[in-house]
């Protein structure tokens, strides 16, 4: 369908315009992060999967209108209310409990498989999140009990 195509290359469009728009920042080293490093990672796979999207989009034969789904306000309006709600999460539960909870919730929202495996996708996908840009990045989140308790566990 035309808007199917559209919306493939809006979306590369626009993630050709986020990469080039973050050049021009100091990338830095992988021990001293500078402020165009996580730009560039975001940016180049925003580039690659929207290029496959793209190229999905255009290869495949035009669907049937009775086939297609329809849009889901509800779904929209829960995943919107998560996003703008994890800003306000992060003042009150810092970041491991912020990011698990929105994490979980949108999983829940998006019918992902069943909700015990929801929540061990969601501790997981929290527990790397740490672990990049705490350890290994070095980047200052919202810090709690449970952060505090895990900076002391790798020493």
């Amino acid at each position: 369908m035309i808007r199917d195509k559209l919306t493939a290359l809006g979306l590369f469009v626009f993630s050709v315009i986020y990469l080039v728009g973050g050049w021009d920042l100091k990338l830095g080293a992988l021990r001293k992060p500078g402020p165009g490093l996580l730009p560039l990672l975001v940016g180049t796979g925003l580039l690659v999967c929207t290029a496959i999207y793209l190229w999905q989009v255009f290869r495949k034969p035009a669907a049937p209108v009775s086939s297609l789904k329809s849009f889901d306000l509800k779904t929209a309006a829960w995943l919107l209310a998560a996003v703008l709600a994890y800003p306000v999460l992060l003042n009150y539960l810092d970041f491991i409990l912020a990011t698990f909870a929105v994490v979980y919730l949108t999983l829940l929202v998006l019918k992902f498989n069943r909700p015990v495996r929801g929540l061990v996708v969601s501790l997981l996908i929290v527990v790397a999140c740490f672990l990049v840009f705490a350890v290994l990045l070095g980047v200052t989140l919202p810090s709690g009990p449970i952060e505090e308790f895990l900076y002391r566990l790798r020493g």
